[in-house]
């Protein structure tokens, strides 16, 4: 199952209450890409081919625009992250829920690819 071998290696990377530094969607929700700190590296984490996306958040979470906020301010740390393979009309997707409160996000894609970028802690 390719969720399985996808979710082992996020876990691998011991994603709990890390810092979500980016989420961002691209392409009319096709392509949706979240950032997290590691110790010694950021991690991106692209979902592809999405047909579905929600996301849900206090409404107090979004009194103040966050655009504005450093990186030591922003609110967002990872603490559960789940992933299934599904079969949509004839279709193998994959569905993944991610928990970092007060926001809670659900993706249903094609695809998904882990990249480490060494360079970008600061």
């Amino acid at each position: 199952m390719k969720s399985e071998k996808i979710l082992s290696e996020i876990e691998s990377l011991h994603y709990w209450d890390a810092r979500v530094l980016k989420f961002d969607s691209s392409f009319f929700g096709d392509e949706i890409t979240l950032v997290f700190e590691d110790t010694e590296f950021n991690v991106k984490l692209s979902f592809k081919g999405c047909s579905k996306f929600s996301f849900v958040t206090s409404v107090d979470d979004r009194t103040k625009p966050l655009r504005g906020l450093a990186r030591s301010q922003i609110p967002y740390f990872l603490q559960d992250i789940e992933i299934t393979d599904v079969l949509i009309e004839g279709h193998s997707l994959m569905n993944c829920k991610i928990l970092m409160p007060p926001l809670n996000t659900e993706i249903l894609c094609n695809s998904i690819s882990i990249e480490k970028d060494i360079g970008s802690i600061t």
